[in-house]
């Protein structure tokens, strides 16, 4: 079937000539060639599509019958082409996108909702997930989160690294004591943005290295809420500090242990290494933009 469908175009261009050996100079390829092909098609067929003499063919009832069906498949290739190419000049169809929810949340909000306006014809189809997906087994395109890309068949970029802080409020320090080591940590309430796991923070200051375990008052799955109860005065959180300058509106945060640093965490972004459609890469690039925006 395969064989027969690369002929087809030999076939049209059979039927639109007088003679093969016209049609065989137009197609470019030797009268025998042409002829072979055109033979190997009625074979196939079962059935006789062109009545030969000297001079001139012409087409049998079983190949008008032929011809009309591969005029249908002809423009059916076409339109398909046609589609795909339009695609490219003005991008459609869906991106499909998982992404950890802390991430959305924290460096995200917006930049959706841009693109897709941007381009309208694009459909959007987002999870939020707690693990990395395997785009070459699992039905994404991207992925978007923190930490290592686990597989090393997709292509990894990273989009932005993140360096947290400790805040809390200044009414909260009125009711603790102000923490000169990481050590004291533990005697502030926490607000803790993940329900599993051990809480714990990582501190550097020159070569000095401090592990602090850390015992929640509070634990939530949104950086909102975290940034919510931490203006409340209900703890002490781990943000970004550009998040905690766009919240502080009244500039009540207080960054803890300044001249301590906490552990750098990469947004990291995975995608298949080849063969990305344009509305794909156009969306990369524009996360790309956004990420820089942060910076």
């Amino acid at each position: 079937m395969r064989k027969l469908l690369s002929d087809v175009p030999y076939f049209l261009e059979a039927a639109n000539c007088p003679s093969f050996t016209q049609a065989a100079e137009i197609l470019g390829i030797p009268l025998a060639t042409l002829s072979r092909r055109i033979a190997a098609m009625e074979k196939s067929l079962g059935v006789q599509l062109f009545f030969r003499n000297t001079r001139t063919v012409s087409l049998t009832e079983d190949g008008k019958d032929f011809l009309e069906s591969c005029k249908i498949i002809m423009a059916e290739a076409n339109g398909v082409k046609e589609r795909l190419t339009q695609r490219q000049l003005e991008p459609t169809g869906p991106i499909r996108l998982s992404v950890e929810a802390f991430v959305y949340h924290c460096c995200m909000h917006g930049a959706l909702g841009v693109f897709v306006k941007k381009y309208p014809k694009v459909e959007l189809h987002t999870i939020f997930s707690t693990e990395w997906k395997d785009l070459h087994r699992e039905p994404f395109d991207l992925d978007i989160r923190t930490g290592p890309v686990p597989y090393p068949e997709l292509k990894a970029r990273k989009l932005f690294s993140m360096q947290p802080a400790l805040y809390c409020t200044s009414a909260l320090l009125n009711n603790y004591p102000l923490p000169e080591h990481p050590k004291d940590l533990n005697k502030l309430p926490f607000i803790a943005q993940t329900i599993e796991g051990r809480h714990t923070a990582t501190f550097t200051k020159e070569n000095n290295i401090e592990n602090v375990a850390l015992h929640p008052k509070h634990t939530v799955q949104s950086v909102g809420l975290a940034l919510e109860l931490l203006l409340a005065g209900q703890g002490m959180a781990s943000v970004i500090p550009q998040l905690a300058k766009a919240y502080d509106r009244k500039k009540e945060l207080i960054q803890l242990l300044p001249d301590w640093s906490m552990a750098e965490v990469d947004i990291n972004l995975a995608m298949p290494a080849n063969n990305i459609p344009k509305r794909i890469r156009l969306f990369v690039d524009h996360l790309v933009a956004h990420f820089q925006s942060l910076q």
